[in-house]
């Protein structure tokens, strides 16, 4: 796992965009469960022969499927499933649409770079402030490699262990540039040896937007990485 720059003006205005139609959402915050990243936690997954490669612990509203999806039971105070206006996730479906086909159209720029209508969603969120977290998992069940994008005006991290070797990176926060945005690039392989969790320590909501591709479509990623890299 490495951090990514980013340096493309419209993808970062896209990027903003996505994050204000995010945060427009509704939300409805809850204290449990509360993150667990440590390694006695991460040893306990390691030495489960069970463990499916899905995180067990999680705490963040997800939208990489649908417009509005609650995790955890999430619900508005007249204890309904809250849903946000139709215009709200009209607008949210459509921003979704169109950042996931930048990437699946060769980033507008067919011949430049590199076409895969193979890009997917792993996960939209928010984050809740504090609780908010992706506990620790190895994506065995679907290997691939991920570009991952964060704006978080507060504090957070994500972590990756493979083997003996350990990466954090936290959520990058500046004046200029890409501002609040933090981008990093990971590989899942298919024995499950890469283990990532992340999390939000901070008082703000995290937005994480990953896009993500199979395995095998490894000059896919090198190709997008460029065009975020690139003025």
């Amino acid at each position: 796992m490495k951090q990514i720059p980013i340096k493309n003006v419209k993808l970062l205005a896209r990027l903003d965009n996505f994050a204000t139609q995010l945060l427009k959402m509704p939300h409805t915050f809850r204290a449990l469960p509360q993150p667990d990243l440590t390694f006695k936690k991460l040893k306990e997954h390691m030495a489960d022969n069970s463990f499916n490669g899905w995180p067990v612990s999680y705490n963040y509203q997800d939208y990489s499927g649908q417009s509005h999806v609650f995790h955890r039971g999430q619900q508005s105070g007249l204890g309904e499933v809250r849903k946000p206006g139709g215009q709200q996730r009209k607008r949210l479906r459509a921003e979704k649409h169109f950042f996931l086909a930048l990437f699946k159209k060769g980033m507008g720029q067919s011949g430049v770079y590199q076409e895969n209508d193979k890009w997917y969603y792993d996960t939209v969120t928010v984050m809740p402030p504090r609780w908010g977290h992706t506990g620790w998992h190895n994506a065995k069940n679907k290997p691939r490699r991920f570009i991952r994008f964060i704006y978080n005006s507060g504090s957070g991290y994500s972590i990756m262990v493979e083997g003996k070797k350990q990466t954090t990176i936290k959520d990058q926060r500046r004046d200029k540039g890409a501002g609040n945005w933090t981008c990093i690039e990971g590989f899942h392989p298919a024995d499950g040896s890469a283990w990532f969790a992340d999390t939000n320590t901070g008082s703000r909501p995290r937005v994480v937007i990953d896009v993500s591709l199979p395995e095998r479509y490894e000059q896919s990623v090198d190709s997008a990485i460029n065009f975020i890299t690139t003025y």
